[in-house]
């Protein structure tokens, strides 16, 4: 049986979403180790601005998102290491220190904790918070990513849990743009490779890409990468799209318009939904925002695209066709 479907009668034989977080997508040379996990996430892109603001920003983040899972989230990966080092109790002083050492120019570590779902072989994390604060003479887009288990141990989605979460770091990291919801969870890029099938097959998943989006954009800061189930946009892309009164008149009530200081989230419908091409589900919501916000979306690909494609497939074309796949 093609995986695809398999993957799509098992949500359905098991009645909801909960079961991505009991499953995975296995390297297609060895079934026995993970190439591909599924859960929720956000990603936040910032524009250059003071080196010491955006390091704080990063700081708050990762101790927001460690409150969040803190019998979860075990280990640190400072910046400049291959090797994550197990902790306890609150990590602030830990990343601080970190975030202090010289030189005071750029920045990159990340929390993370693993669940053991079976597989022999598994180095992929489904609780994992970046941070990536670009030099200052880069002057390209800082980001912030996380995702997390898709149900709490009571088997409850955590969708209000990722919409909370995305509005408390929108305040604190001030993105200019962003989204959050399904996402595929991979240990490196290079895995993408063995998962378009599921990219093609479910479209509600996105794919966190914050630094290769960030060296695709370069300079432009100002146009997004994609919509989800919710989309971040900062007061001045949404003033560009006509503003607030005249987003709400476009998109309520199928979505909703959250309020935070610095911009808006739009939510596109009550709850994240995975969509399926097979059976031709690609959710309406999601068409609308993506319709929407087409003026403001980021084509201008000229390297390696976000993700790694199958031999014979053009990185540009693939990752153009996947972000317009709303459209």
């Amino acid at each position: 049986m093609d995986i695809n479907q398999a993957v799509a009668e098992l949500v359905q034989r098991e009645g909801g979403v909960c079961i991505f977080d009991k499953i995975a997508f296995p390297l297609p040379y060895n079934t026995d180790a993970v190439a591909c996990k599924f859960g929720l996430g956000a990603e936040l892109y910032m524009s250059p601005c003071d080196q010491l603001l955006l390091r704080q920003r990063a700081l708050e983040f990762m101790v927001d998102y460690w409150k969040m899972f803190p019998d979860k989230v075990d280990r640190f990966l400072a910046r400049g290491t291959k090797r994550a080092v197990k902790f306890s109790g609150d990590p602030r002083a830990r990343i601080q220190a970190d975030i202090d050492l010289p030189p005071h120019n750029g920045y990159g570590a990340a929390l993370m904790g693993m669940v053991d779902i079976g597989m022999k072989i598994d180095s992929v994390d489904p609780y994992r918070a970046d941070v990536m604060v670009c030099r200052a003479e880069e002057h390209e887009l800082s980001c912030v990513n996380a995702h997390f288990q898709i149900c709490n141990n009571q088997g409850v989605p955590n969708f209000d849990v990722l919409l909370a979460a995305t509005l408390r770091w929108c305040a604190i990291c001030q993105p200019v743009h962003g989204s959050a919801g399904f996402v595929f969870i991979f240990e490196s890029k290079q895995e993408s490779e063995y998962a378009q099938q599921l990219f093609k097959r479910f479209p509600g998943f996105d794919f966190q890409g914050c630094v290769d989006f960030s060296m695709e954009a370069q300079s432009v800061h100002n146009r997004i990468k994609c919509v989800n189930w919710l989309t971040v946009l900062s007061d001045a892309l949404v003033g560009e799209l006509g503003g607030r009164d005249k987003m709400r008149a476009a998109l309520e009530p199928v979505c909703k318009l959250h309020a935070y200081p610095g911009g808006v989230v739009i939510q596109a419908g009550a709850c994240p939904q995975i969509g399926d091409t097979g059976s031709d589900d690609v959710p309406e919501a999601y068409r609308l925002v993506a319709r929407y916000t087409k003026s403001i979306r980021f084509e201008g690909y000229d390297h390696d695209g976000l993700f790694r494609v199958p031999q014979g497939l053009d990185d540009r074309e693939e990752a153009l066709a996947w972000i317009r796949r709303f459209d």
